[in-house]
C-alpha cells in the first residue's frame, strides 16, 4: 500500500497576498470643513463659542489653519472683534501672517462658508477626523516600537497599554470644576489625544517665544524629541549668537552689547532632557557648520578663569605653537554644579573672568599677566538639576553678579517616544541647509536696529516691567539685568530671521522669553519678593488651590490693613508669574478671586 502524499499547505502560502495597509494614503481630513469653521468664526462671535466647546485647536489637519484658530480666540478673549482685518493684523505683529498665508487667505475662508449657522457641525466633521488620525498615529507608533529589536519588552507592554487606556477614556463631564491654568494655550505643550505628555510641574513658556526662524525649527525637529521645546530654543539661540559672532551689535546706553546669550537649563535628571535638547540642537547646527562644532570652538567645562582664556588667547610671541585667531566659543558644561563649586572658592578667577566674557570685554589673568584675550566672543550653556541649582545659589553669589549673566530655563520632558531614532537625515539636511545661510548673512551685520512699533513697545511695556526692582528680594537680584538681556535676545531672533532690524514681533518673543526665565526663578527659588506681606498673600493663594482666595478671605488674612493695602498688595501679586485673577461662578453673582497656575 503506497504511503499517502503529503499533505498540501497551500493556503499557508497565501496569507502575504492579504492586502496590506496603504501607507500612501492622505490622512483623513477634510480642508472644506476646516476652512468653513474658520470662515464662520470670522464671521460670527457665536460660531466662535461653538466651535471652542467642540475642537481643540490641535484637531486641525493643515498647520496654518490651528494658527488662524488660535489668533482668533486670542482676540475673541480680549473682548476684541475678530473678523479678518483685525485677525490679519493681529498675525502680521507675531510674524505669522505670511505663514497662513496672507490677508488674502484669511478673506477665501470667509467667502468659502456656507453658513456660519452650521458651525458646530463643521467642527464636529473635523474633530471626528482628528480623532482618526491620532487612532492611525498612536498604532502606527507601537508598531513601530514593536518592531525595534532593542526595545525592552516590558516598557513596550506599558506603553501599549497606557495608549489604549489613554485612547479609550472619555472626556471629562462639562461640568467638572477643574481650573484651566491662565494664559493663552501652548500647541508645545497642549495635552491631546494620542500624545503622551508628562505631568509637567512647573511653568509653561508663552507660544510666543516660538517665533520665526528659531520657532520654526523647534517646530519641525519637536515630533523627532522628548526634549522641553524651550530648552531646544535656549540651545540655538545661545549657540546661534556664538556662532555669528562679534560684528554684529547693539548699542544700550554707551556699551555695545554682543550676540551672547548664556543660559541654565535646569531640570531633573531623570525627566528633565537636558542633554536630549543639547544633542537635538546641536545635529542641525553641526550639519550646517561642521567646522565650528569641534573642540576648538564647542569645548566642554570651565575649570578656571584661566582655562577658558587658553581657549582665546592672544599670540604674541614669533615662535608660539598655537595662535586664536577665530575667538568665538560655545562652551557646553553639563555639570554646572561643578562649576559654580569652583567658582566660590577662595581666590577663584572664575566669577570675574565670566563677568568680562558676558559682557565681550577682552581678558586678563592676575597670576598670567602674559595670558590675555582681545576681542573673545563666548557663550555658556550649563546643565543643572534643581537640587544643585537651589543648593549652590546664595545670595552672595548673585549679588555677586555672575549668575544673573545667565537665563535659567526650566525644563522637563515633553513627550514619552519609546524607540524613537530622532530626527530624519532629511529633515536634518533641509533645517542645516537654512540655518547655514542665516548665520553666514547674520556674521555680515553691523549695528543691529529697532522697527518703531518694537521701540514703542520696549520704551512702554517691556522696560518698565523688567526693570521693576522695587520688590526686591533674591529673584530681583537674580533677574538685575533683564531690561537689557531682552534687547540682546531680540537682536538674535531678528538676525536669524534674516534682517538686522528688531521686529515688535522679536521684542514680544525675547519678552516672553525672559518673563519664562523670570518664572522658571521663580519656581525653582520660591516667591521671595522682599516684602513679607506679598509672600504671605502668595502661600495663602497657592494653599486655596483652583478654587482660588476672594476678597473676602484676603480681607480675614490682613485684619488690620485698609482696602488701598490689600489692593496693592493683590497688585504686587498679580505682577509675579503665574498669578492671576479671575471670575469663580456661584449661586448667584460671580465672586472675583485670586488663583495660582504656575
Amino acid at each position: 500500500m503506497s504511503a499517502p502524499p503529503p499533505p498540501r499547505y497551500d493556503n499557508v502560502r497565501t496569507l502575504p497576498s492579504v492586502p496590506e495597509p496603504r501607507t500612501d494614503r492622505m490622512p483623513p481630513h477634510s480642508l472644506e470643513a476646516e476652512q468653513s469653521i474658520l470662515g464662520a468664526m470670522l464671521l460670527s462671535a457665536e460660531a466662535i463659542t461653538d466651535v471652542v466647546e467642540t475642537i481643540d485647536p490641535g484637531d486641525y489637519y493643515r498647520p496654518a489653519h490651528e494658527t488662524i484658530h488660535r489668533a482668533i480666540c486670542e482676540l475673541h478673549d480680549q473682548g476684541q472683534p475678530a473678523d479678518p482685518i483685525t485677525v490679519a493684523h493681529h498675525l502680521g505683529k507675531r510674524g505669522d501672517l505670511n505663514r497662513v498665508g496672507g490677508a488674502s487667505y484669511l478673506h477665501t475662508l470667509v467667502q468659502s462658508v456656507p453658513t456660519t449657522a452650521h458651525a458646530e457641525h463643521y467642527a464636529e466633521i473635523v474633530q471626528e477626523k482628528a480623532e482618526r488620525r491620532r487612532l492611525i498615529e498612536a498604532g502606527l507608533r507601537l508598531v513601530q516600537a514593536a518592531s525595534s529589536a532593542d526595545t525592552d519588552t516590558d516598557q513596550l507592554r506599558a506603553t501599549v497599554v497606557e495608549q489604549v487606556s489613554e485612547l479609550t477614556a472619555r472626556p471629562a463631564d462639562a461640568s467638572s470644576t477643574e481650573v484651566t491654568p491662565a494664559g493663552p494655550p501652548n500647541p508645545f505643550y497642549d495635552r491631546k489625544p494620542g500624545l503622551h505628555r508628562p505631568h509637567r510641574p512647573g511653568p509653561t513658556p508663552h507660544p510666543d517665544v516660538f517665533c520665526g526662524w528659531l520657532g520654526e525649527t523647534v517646530r519641525e525637529l519637536d515630533p523627532t524629541t522628548e526634549a522641553d521645546p524651550v530648552a531646544v530654543l535656549a540651545n540655538l539661540l545661545s549657540a546661534a549668537g556664538a556662532v555669528i559672532g562679534r560684528r554684529p551689535h547693539l548699542m544700550i546706553g554707551n556699551d555695545r552689547h554682543p550676540t551672547l546669550i548664556w543660559a541654565l537649563t535646569i531640570g531633573p535628571t531623570s525627566s528633565g532632557r537636558k542633554g536630549s535638547a543639547t544633542s537635538t540642537a546641536r545635529r542641525v547646527l553641526a550639519e550646517a557648520l561642521p567646522d565650528f562644532f569641534g573642540p576648538e570652538h564647542t569645548p566642554r567645562g570651565l575649570n578656571s578663569g584661566e582655562g577658558l582664556i587658553e581657549y582665546v588667547k592672544d599670540d604674541d610671541s614669533e615662535d608660539a605653537s598655537h595662535a586664536s585667531f577665530d575667538k568665538r566659543l560655545w562652551v557646553l558644561e553639563s555639570e554646572y554644579a561643578v562649576t559654580m563649586s569652583r567658582g566660590r572658592r577662595e581666590g577663584s578667577s572664575l566669577p570675574g573672568v565670566l563677568r568680562q566674557a558676558w559682557d565681550g570685554d577682552s581678558l586678563g589673568s592676575m597670576v598670567r599677566d602674559s595670558l590675555k584675550a582681545t576681542d573673545p566672543h563666548i557663550a555658556i550653556l550649563g546643565h543643572i538639576t534643581p537640587e544643585e541649582f537651589r543648593a549652590k545659589m546664595q545670595d552672595s553669589e548673585m549679588a555677586g553678579g555672575t549668575y544673573n549673566r545667565f537665563l535659567p530655563i526650566f525644563c522637563h520632558r515633553n513627550l514619552v517616544l519609546p524607540g524613537s531614532r530622532g530626527a530624519s537625515p532629511e529633515l536634518v539636511a533641509n533645517l542645516a541647509a537654512g540655518w547655514r545661510t542665516v548665520l553666514d548673512d547674520a556674521a555680515r551685520v553691523e549695528q543691529v536696529k529697532f522697527s518703531p512699533a518694537a521701540w514703542e513697545l520696549y520704551c512702554d511695556q517691556v522696560y518698565p516691567a523688567l526693570s521693576d526692582d522695587s520688590a526686591g528680594g533674591v529673584i530681583a537680584q537674580f533677574t538685575a539685568r533683564a531690561a537689557p538681556y531682552v534687547q540682546r535676545v531680540a537682536m538674535v531672533y531678528a538676525l536669524c530671521d534674516h534682517t538686522d532690524t528688531i521686529s515688535e514681533a522679536h521684542m514680544r518673543a525675547a519678552w516672553q522669553l525672559l518673563n519664562y526665565a523670570r518664572a522658571s526663578a521663580v519656581h525653582l527659588l520660591g516667591d521671595a519678593t522682599g516684602d513679607p506681606k506679598v509672600n504671605k498673600l502668595a502661600e495663602a493663594v497657592r494653599a486655596a488651590g483652583p478654587d482660588g482666595l476672594t476678597a473676602d478671605q484676603v480681607r480675614r488674612l490682613f485684619k488690620n490693613s485698609t482696602r488701598a493695602e490689600r489692593d496693592r498688595l493683590a497688585a504686587e501679586l498679580l505682577d509675579l508669574p503665574g498669578y492671576a485673577r479671575r471670575q469663580k461662578a456661584t449661586g448667584g453673582r460671580p465672586t472675583t478671586v485670586l488663583t495660582y497656575a504656575g
